[in-house]
């Protein structure tokens, strides 16, 4: 999927990592730039300082960053500022001038200006710019609770080219909450339901398209689920909630699970109603491998080496008191059922630091080692790179526990430690055992 770099920053505004760096000695040197220069740097500010603390050997906290989203929000005001003061702006400077507003987060004045640039061509004009405008314009109006003119931004944009197709999900979830919000439930569900058809029909083929294609439907479940309990359509709305969960297995990812769980918990539905609703996963693609760079316990083995067998996979860390509080149930599985073609494998990473002392790979694996004896955990242990569980599975949540059936497909996935949630995988894990093996879809 093709989503353009300047769209999803629309999207999602000033959510951009930086460091500190000082703002008075950048913002003096802004009136010698033109407005497209001082857009460019706003939007290379987070990466170039975060260059420069690294070249000087200093680290960036997640407590500095969050500062310096502020600090650079506040930089493109003070630019937004000084360029509108100036006489003579140009057709593209409007352009500029308003995405430098809404990297400021000033809506008013982002809305105003991205008019002002589409007033000064003919409706009918056609560029990558123009576009942008519109589906900014429709953004915008939106938060602005203007749903009337951010519907016509969204006409605009769907009418006029080039038109980006995979685009259309991700502005239609936007018109689908601010319509929720806005108390017209049936537009809600009539962009929301759009939308998630849509998407259903791109094939995402990068990790990143992936969890872009994850981010959308996590929002669209929620909007869509709630305009159809609003509008007394339970039964749609537990469909929605059956086709996430089972998508959540497919994509796969642990976040837009966790996002149907958390809605389901609070709306009087059960995990048992969307399992009853969705039950065929036989055209399912396997899970996607992990690479693993330790084993404790196994001799190097890959996922798909397992097929034949029913695999749980245990995402955990030894700092994580909620993980260690699952064991006394793995253990009890893999006694009851690991001579049935059963078999749980406990994926972990290094973290470099272990009790507050930091620790090299080395000194950490012997840990683990000391730690899978002490807990007597009889099943492996694989040690996975940095990120793969957030990358291919979706997680960034321990504990999380993924249930891959004979054909090394997803058909379970839970988060936390809760009495429902591990009844359920018990449940799917007795299921499984009994289901003949299979050759899964892609190897037929």
């Amino acid at each position: 999927m093709n989503f353009s770099k300047t769209f999803v920053n629309a999207l999602l505004f000033s959510a951009f990592f930086c460091v500190s760096g000082t703002v008075f000695h950048v913002y003096a040197q802004s009136e010698t730039k033109s407005v497209l220069e001082l857009n460019q740097e706003i939007e290379s500010y987070v990466n170039v300082k975060i260059k420069e603390l690294y070249s000087q050997g200093k680290k960036v906290t997640p407590d500095t960053r969050n500062e310096l989203i502020q600090e650079r929000k506040s930089l493109a005001g003070k630019y937004a500022a000084e360029a509108a003061a100036r006489s003579g702006l140009s057709k593209t400077d409007f352009y500029y001038l308003g995405l430098l507003y809404v990297t400021a987060e000033e809506n008013v004045k982002g809305l105003e200006t991205m008019k002002k640039f589409l007033a000064e061509f003919p409706p009918d004009i056609k560029g990558d710019m123009i576009q942008s405008a519109r589906s900014y314009g429709a953004i915008l109006a939106t938060r602005r609770k203007q749903m009337a003119e951010a519907e016509q931004f969204y006409q605009a944009w769907l009418k006029g080219e080039p038109f980006l197709k995979t685009q259309q999900p991700m502005l239609e979830n936007i018109l689908a909450v601010g319509f929720f919000k806005d108390g017209q439930y049936e537009q809600a569900i009539k962009y929301g339901q759009e939308a998630f058809d849509l998407l259903k029909t791109f094939e995402a083929k990068t990790p990143q398209e992936k969890r872009d294609k994850e981010q959308v439907y996590i929002n669209l479940v929620e909007v869509l689920a709630l305009s159809y309990k609003k509008n007394k359509a339970s039964e749609q709305a537990l469909s929605i909630l059956a086709e996430a969960r089972a998508s959540s297995f497919t994509l796969p990812s642990a976040n837009l699970y966790r996002k149907v769980m958390t809605f389901v918990e609070g709306s009087g539905f059960t995990e048992k109603k969307l399992m009853q609703k969705v039950e065929s996963y036989a055209t399912a693609e396997p899970a996607p491998d992990l690479k693993i760079i330790e084993w404790l316990g196994q001799e190097p083995v890959k996922l798909e080496n397992l097929r034949g067998k029913i695999v749980l996979l245990d995402f955990w860390a030894t700092w994580c008191l909620p993980c260690i509080s699952t064991f006394p149930r793995l253990r009890d599985w893999h006694k009851k059922y690991a001579g049935n073609d059963f078999m749980i494998v406990g994926v972990t990473k290094y973290y470099g630091i272990v009790g507050g002392k930091r620790m090299t790979p080395l000194q950490e694996l012997s840990f683990l080692g000391e730690f899978k004896e002490k807990h007597k955990l009889p099943y492996p242990i694989a040690i996975s790179e940095p990120f793969e569980d957030t990358i291919k599975y979706g997680i960034n949540k321990i504990p999380t526990t993924v249930l891959l059936d004979r054909n090394g497909v997803i058909r379970y996935i839970g988060i936390g430690n809760s009495v429902e949630e591990s009844e359920n995988l018990e449940e799917m894990i007795k299921k499984l055992l009994k289901d003949e093996p299979k050759l899964a879809s892609s190897q037929k």
